[in-house]
């Protein structure tokens, strides 16, 4: 008898553990896991709104859940920057969604919902920098200098024949 109980036992949860398995996620279960290993503890609980987001990667979700103290703000901002990236504009500059998505975490504490459009104009620019945070402190200001007219010559002494 304490064979087959046993067997019931096991068959029994079995059957409510596959019962309770989200099937949803458009990862595979070594993505899923992987993601949960390197995620930071804090950051377990915001895994399914991250999977949630369609344009997002295994490696951008577990990128996100591992380097960055998330809180649901930050989940709006983050879907909110990715429907903004447009594949056409940023790819013809070399930039890929996962450059694009390091910037967004680089620059996450200053981000909002009102200086999203100067997040984008600067990660348009053809540079190297992820940090961004003097412009984001004041966008106004960043999108709105205005460059000196001033003439600037690399040498001393210029000659015109």
């Amino acid at each position: 008898m304490g064979l087959k109980s046993f067997i019931q036992q096991v068959s029994t949860l079995l059957f409510s553990t596959e019962c309770n398995i989200n099937t949803k996620f458009r990862f595979s279960q070594s993505e899923i896991n992987e993601i949960l290993a390197n995620a930071d503890s804090d950051n377990v609980k915001y895994f399914e709104s991250l999977a949630k987001i369609k344009e997002l990667s295994a490696f951008d979700v577990s990128y996100l859940m591992s380097k960055v103290k998330l809180d649901d703000r930050k989940i709006s901002l983050i879907s909110s920057a990715c429907k903004m990236f447009d594949e056409k504009e940023f790819c013809a500059l070399g930039q890929t969604f996962s450059d694009f998505i390091f910037r967004v975490s680089a620059n996450i504490n200053l981000l909002n919902e009102s200086n999203l459009d100067v997040f984008k104009e600067l990660v348009q620019c053809k540079n190297e920098l992820y940090d961004f945070s003097k412009a984001l402190k004041n966008p106004a200001k960043a999108r709105h200098q205005r460059h000196s007219s001033k003439c600037a010559y690399a040498f001393e002494n210029v000659f015109v024949q």
